[in-house]
């Protein structure tokens, strides 16, 4: 990099950001910094667990329901100066709402039932998490190997590994990695998450707080890419004479767009279980988008084949976007992060 381009990037770090703007097409996600936002890659492997705290996610399609199974213990953390152990309450509850927070998944708590006595509702995935590694170590450093191998006092080092298996409704296994992270110099300045019950004041600001934020991000990074985008799913609002309201706004559909309004069909019913299968969806009506505000759309009708209202399911007829993603990574300077 030239002395003038790292002049105009120290000072100007907006610049940054509107190239990589340009660059990238409403990326994937982003890791959110003091000074900066950056756009992820397709990988995370080369990127540094600091950068990993905090993401920010620009997805806007349909969602599909996890269930996620309770945490699993198999550190071997144990014994008097274990502390309180691994909190894997705490860390369903991370998992969960991180999850959440991409945009890509509503949560199901374990067997949760429907509503007026209706089969308990089936999930479209089931996550299971176990927790490989979690300590605070010791990270000792030699300061001069010449001279006899002085070190420095022992600084801290937090260090959590997580195993991952993700299957589909039908069992079918989509993932099965492990993700680390290492933390030894923590941000100063990471505000952290809200207060997490399980865990204590504080640890947001600590080597093994900041290493387990950064696992659950990098984990949660490829869940979402793991199952893929949807296309945006919504309902309709309200419907008169050929005009149509439905609650997908801007970033979910745009004029022009095509969508389909279905309800359910004939429900399936197992005769092994006598538990419902679900139905297959009868299309109702073909709809194009002609206004589109913040959080809502109209639409007008282009083809009615069965009766609709409020509530009904409204799908585009095209394809989901697939994601995008930073074509490389680069580590901020000093202080622009």
């Amino acid at each position: 990099m030239t002395g003038r381009a790292r002049f105009l990037r120290r000072h100007f770090p907006w610049l940054a950001l509107c190239a990589s703007a340009a660059a990238v097409a409403d990326p994937l996600a982003y890791a959110v910094g003091e000074q900066s936002r950056i756009p992820l890659p397709a990988s995370l492997d080369g990127v540094d667990a600091r950068y990993l705290l905090e993401l920010d996610w620009t997805y806007r399609g349909g969602r599909s329901t996890l269930e996620v199974l309770p945490v699993e213990d198999a550190s071997g953390l144990e014994g008097p100066d274990s502390g309180a152990g691994v909190p894997v309450e705490a860390i369903h509850a991370l998992v969960s709402e991180a999850l959440r927070r991409t945009g890509r998944f509503d949560i199901a708590a374990a067997q949760e039932s429907g509503a007026a006595g209706n089969p308990p509702r089936v999930a479209d995935g089931v996550l299971q998490i176990t927790v490989a590694t979690y300590r605070a170590e010791a990270a000792v450093r030699v300061t001069n190997p010449r001279a006899g191998g002085a070190r420095r006092p022992q600084a801290p080092r937090g260090h959590v590994a997580l195993r991952v298996r993700l299957a589909d409704a039908a069992g079918a296994l989509l993932l099965a990695e492990r993700f680390e992270a290492v933390i030894e110099q923590p941000r100063a300045a990471f505000a952290g998450q809200p207060a997490v019950e399980g865990l204590p004041a504080g640890v947001w600001r600590t080597p093994l707080g900041q290493a387990l934020l950064a696992a659950v991000g990098r984990s949660t990074y490829r869940i979402v890419k793991a199952v893929g985008p949807l296309p945006p799913a919504g309902l309709v609002v309200k419907a008169e004479a050929n005009r149509v309201w439905i609650n997908l706004g801007a970033g979910s559909v745009s004029v022009g767009d095509e969508l389909m309004v279905t309800g359910e069909g004939e429900t399936l019913i197992d005769p092994q279980t006598g538990l419902s299968l679900g139905g297959a969806a009868t299309e109702l009506a073909r709809l194009r988008i002609v206004e589109v505000e913040a959080r809502f759309s109209v639409a007008e009708t282009l083809a009615v084949t069965g009766t609709f209202a409020r509530g009904d399911r409204v799908t585009p007829t095209r394809p989901a976007a697939q994601f995008e993603f930073a074509p490389s990574w680069s580590a901020p300077a000093a202080g622009e992060f």
